[in-house]
C-alpha cells in the first residue's frame, strides 16, 4: 500500500514540471519571434501590392499577421476589411453565395462602418434570397410536375384497365360468338344431311316413275314427228309440183311473147304486152320462197331486159332528154324512151308486189347498173328500203359523176329517200354548178324537209335558205 502511493507521488510530480517546462518554453520562442516594427511594415507593404494586384488570399493572409502583431494597426485593419469585402464579391460573382456571405461577415467583423462590406452584404443576402425564390418556384413546379406525372400515370393506369377489361368483353362476346356460329352450323349441317337423306329416299321413290312416263313421253314425240313429217312431205310435194306447173306456163308464156314481139312492127305495143305479162308472173311468184324460182325470175327478169333492148335498139349511154329554152314552163323532159319508162316502171313493180326482201333486193340489183340516168335512180330510190348501202354508193356514184343528167336524178333520188344518211348527197348538189342539177336539188331538199321534220340537217336548212 505504502509502495502505490510512492508511485503515485512521483508520477504528479513529474507531470507538474514537464508541464511548467513546457509553458515557459513557449513563451521564450515567442519572444524570440516577435516581429519588429521594420518587418510588420514590410508585410503589409506586400500585402497592400497583393491588394492592387487583387490576390486577394494573399493579402488577407499577410494583413491578418500584420494585426495579429498589432491589433491597433488602423491600416492594416482597414485594408483587411476591404480586401474581405473585395474576396466576397469576386465569389458572389462566381455563385458562391455562402462563402460570399462569411467572408463579408469576417470583413464587417474587423469593420463594422466599412459600408462597402455592408452593401456587399446586402447585395448577396438578396441575391441569395432570389435564388432561394427560385429554388422554391423550381421546387414548386417539379411538384407540380411530379404530380401530373402522377395523375397521367394514373390515368394511363385507368385507361389501360378500362382498355383491357372492353378487351376482354369483346373477347367473351366473339367467343360465344363463335360458340353460337359453331351450333348453328352443325345444327344445319345435321339438317342438311337430312334432307339429302329424305331426297335420296324421294329420288329413289321417283325414279321408277319418272323413267316410265320418259319411255311414254319419248315415244309420243317420235310419233308426233313421224306424223309431222309425213304431213309437211304432202304439203311440200304440192306446193313444187303446183310451182314447177306455174314456172312451165310463166316460161312457155314468156317465150310466146317473144315470138309475138319478133313478129310484130309496133315495138310499143309489144313492149306494153311484154311488161304486163312480167307484171303478172312477178305478182304470181312473189309470195313463192324457193331458192330455184327465185333463180327463175332472176333469169327471166334478164331475158326482158335482152328483149327490150333488142326492140329498141341496145344502149349505147345516151340519154333521151329534152331540155327546153327559159320561155317554156318546164325546162326539162327526161327519158322519152318508152322502153327507158317500161324498164322504170318494172323496178317500181318489183319493189311494191315482192313480199321477201332478199329476193326484191336481188331483182331490182341488175338495174343500179342500167344506161339509163331515170333507171338507176329509181332503183336506188327502191332499193334504198332493201339495201341502204348499195342505195347509198349508186347515190355517191351518180353526185359525182359528169353528166348533169345522172347528177339530176340522184338529187331526185335523194329527195324521194329522205334520210339522213343520203343528205350529204343533197348538200353536194345544193351547190352544183350547173342551174339544172342545182334547182332539182333544192326542190328535192325542200321535199325531204317536209318528210323529215325535226331530223332535216341544219347544215342543209341553211345552205337551202342561201338556194333560196
Amino acid at each position: 500500500m505504502g509502495t502505490i502511493r510512492k508511485s503515485g507521488l512521483r508520477a504528479f510530480t513529474g507531470i507538474f514540471f514537464f508541464s511548467l517546462a513546457a509553458f515557459f518554453y513557449a513563451d521564450f520562442t515567442a519572444v524570440i519571434h516577435a516581429a519588429t516594427p521594420a518587418e510588420m511594415e514590410k508585410i503589409f507593404s506586400r500585402a497592400a501590392d497583393k491588394y492592387l494586384a487583387k490576390d486577394w488570399p494573399g493579402a488577407i493572409e499577410d494583413l491578418k499577421k500584420v494585426i495579429a502583431d498589432d491589433p491597433g494597426n488602423l491600416r492594416a485593419v482597414g485594408l483587411l476589411g476591404r480586401a474581405l469585402t473585395s474576396q466576397a464579391a469576386d465569389l458572389a460573382a462566381k455563385g458562391e453565395l455562402g462563402k460570399a456571405l462569411s467572408v463579408v461577415d469576417e470583413a464587417l467583423t474587423y469593420s463594422p462602418e466599412l459600408k462597402d462590406a455592408a452593401d456587399t452584404k446586402t447585395k448577396i443576402v438578396k441575391e441569395i434570397k432570389q435564388l432561394e425564390e427560385k429554388d422554391a418556384e423550381g421546387r414548386s413546379r417539379r411538384a407540380y410536375a411530379e404530380q401530373r406525372r402522377k395523375e397521367e400515370a394514373a390515368s394511363r393506369q385507368s385507361q389501360e384497365e378500362e382498355y383491357n377489361k372492353k378487351i376482354e368483353n369483346e373477347k367473351r362476346q366473339r367467343e360465344l360468338r363463335e360458340k353460337n356460329l359453331l351450333e348453328q352450323v352443325n345444327r344445319q349441317s345435321k339438317e342438311i344431311l337430312d334432307r339429302k337423306e329424305e331426297i335420296e329416299i324421294l329420288r329413289q321413290q321417283t325414279n321408277t316413275i319418272a323413267t316410265k312416263w320418259l319411255m311414254y313421253f319419248s315415244i309420243a314425240v317420235l310419233l308426233s314427228i313421224a306424223v309431222s313429217y309425213y304431213v309437211s312431205s304432202k304439203i311440200v310435194d304440192n306446193i313444187a309440183s303446183r310451182t314447177r306447173r306455174q314456172l312451165a306456163d310463166s316460161s312457155d308464156r314468156m317465150t310466146e311473147l317473144v315470138n309475138d314481139l319478133a313478129q310484130k312492127s309496133n315495138a310499143t305495143e309489144s313492149l306494153t304486152e311484154l311488161k304486163n305479162s312480167h307484171a303478172e308472173i312477178v305478182s304470181q311468184l312473189a309470195n313463192q320462197r324457193s331458192n330455184p324460182m327465185e333463180e327463175k325470175l332472176l333469169a327471166q327478169t334478164e331475158n326482158l331486159i335482152k328483149v327490150v333492148e333488142q326492140a329498141q335498139g341496145a344502149s349505147d349511154g345516151a340519154v333521151n332528154n329534152i331540155e327546153f329554152d327559159d320561155v317554156s314552163s318546164r325546162r326539162v323532159i327526161t327519158d322519152i324512151s318508152p322502153s327507158t319508162r317500161s324498164r322504170a316502171k318494172s323496178v317500181v313493180s318489183i319493189a311494191q308486189t315482192i313480199n321477201n326482201p332478199s329476193l326484191a333486193a336481188r331483182l331490182i340489183a341488175p338495174y343500179l347498173n342500167d344506161g339509163s340516168n331515170r333507171v338507176r335512180a329509181t332503183a336506188a330510190a327502191e332499193m334504198f328500203k332493201f339495201d341502204p348501202a348499195a342505195s347509198e354508193n349508186t347515190l355517191k356514184d351518180m353526185a359525182a359523176s359528169e353528166s348533169k343528167w345522172d347528177r339530176l336524178s340522184a338529187a331526185w333520188a335523194a329527195g324521194e329517200i329522205a334520210q339522213l344518211s343520203v343528205m350529204e348527197t343533197l348538200e353536194i348538189l345544193i351547190e352544183d354548178y350547173e342551174p339544172l342539177v342545182k334547182a332539182r336539188a333544192v326542190a328535192a331538199a325542200k321535199k325531204a324537209e317536209e318528210k323529215m321534220k325535226g331530223k332535216f340537217p341544219a347544215t342543209l336548212r341553211v345552205k337551202l335558205s342561201r338556194g333560196k
